[in-house]
């Protein structure tokens, strides 16, 4: 009995641990720290997590079952890039689900949260600053709003489900271009708007605007190569 109570309890920090280590790689790939098509290195992953490789890997292998990753010759595993035709089907449902969000959110928004996401958008096409950090701002301005709007409606299944799509999506598209940074100003301030006057249709209008525009993006991008 002594020991099965030391192991359970040797267990729950590593359980704590693996959890962890699965939300800030969860955090990572959103935010492309761990690049597409490029092995990913537990060594230094767990030094940047300052965790060891136990939890690590028992986080890494929660990915990969989810179809996040994928294991290459010899065991290493890396992002995995999906294919168009899943881009589009996701690009499908998000349209659906962000737009019911974002009419459930409308009137219910933190108008203080609103401003300051506002003000932050108002200056990213100022070039006081490098293009590189106004592109992670502009990214870091998504997820927010994004996150924002899906606790807002109300619906945690709803709002669990639209944060796998996003992350499922972010494995086909790459960091914002200088046209994407352009054009995602006006979406913004077009669902802040809604958002705030609590204009439901609006709302909804406006964030199946942003997410066709994505999508308009990519096939463009498609188009040229």
């Amino acid at each position: 009995m002594q020991a099965e109570a030391q192991n359970d309890q040797q267990a729950a920090p590593r359980g704590n641990m693996a959890d962890g280590a699965y939300a800030a790689l969860h955090e990572m790939l959103l935010t492309h720290r761990l690049p597409l098509d490029q092995p990913i290195s537990e060594r230094a992953v767990a030094a940047d997590l300052g965790i060891s490789r136990t939890p690590l890997r028992e986080a890494l292998r929660r990915l990969e079952g989810e179809g996040l990753l994928e294991r290459l010759p010899g065991g290493v595993l890396r992002v995995r890039r999906i294919t168009v035709e899943e881009f589009l089907e996701i690009q499908h449902l998000r349209r659906l689900l962000e737009g019911e969000a974002a009419s459930l959110a409308a009137g219910r928004m933190d108008p203080a949260l609103l401003q300051s996401l506002s003000r932050r958008e108002a200056a990213l096409p100022r070039e006081d600053r490098p293009l590189r950090q106004r592109q992670e701002e502009r990214l870091a301005i998504d997820i927010e709003l994004h996150r924002a709007i899906a606790a807002a409606a109300g619906n945690p299944t709803l709002a669990r489900l639209l944060e796998d799509l996003r992350r499922r999506m972010l494995l086909f598209a790459t960091p914002g271009e200088p046209a994407r940074l352009e054009d995602s100003c006006g979406q913004y301030t077009a669902i802040i708007n809604a958002l705030a006057a609590g204009d439901a249709t609006g709302a909804r209008n406006a964030m199946a605007a942003h997410v066709d525009s994505l999508r308009a993006a990519i096939l463009r991008r498609l188009a040229a190569l």
